[in-house]
């Protein structure tokens, strides 16, 4: 393959799955800003629905191996063709995807870990202000 074709690939990986990472940042961002007025609810919320993100990626990383390249959004991204023999093709796009969306599960887990820690913070200076 191809330099610049390995470099579309990866490109329209993180493009289609940032894409959809974006959309549940959306999701999730209208959840925690529906909570404001519970500040410690709205980050344990955050935490969670973050988590429940980096797991459905897990699960699609997993998935992706398992599957044809052409069930896939990149290969509709690709216009349904790339110049490489099938195998080539299947090995390249799903290991670049698994690779894409390990990548967004691990920022997911770091974000999701921030959002624990600050409601930890938040916690601990409630119970010493008094507040319930």
């Amino acid at each position: 393959m191809a330099e610049p074709d390995t470099y579309r690939v990866r490109t329209l990986a993180v493009l289609s799955i940032g894409r959809g990472c974006f959309f549940a940042a959306l999701a999730i961002f209208c959840v925690m800003i529906g909570l404001i007025a519970e500040p410690l609810q709205s980050l344990k919320s955050g935490a969670i629905l973050t988590m429940i993100v980096a797991c459905v990626l897990l699960i699609k990383a997993e998935w992706v191996v398992r599957h044809s390249y052409k069930q896939t959004e990149l290969w509709i991204l690709l216009e349904r063709r790339i110049e490489l023999a099938p195998e080539a093709a299947q090995r390249i796009i799903t290991l670049t995807l698994r690779e894409v969306y390990l990548r967004y599960a691990l920022y997911a887990t770091a974000i999701a870990v921030g959002f624990w820690l600050m409601a930890l913070l938040l916690w601990l200076g409630g119970a010493k202000a008094g507040f319930k």
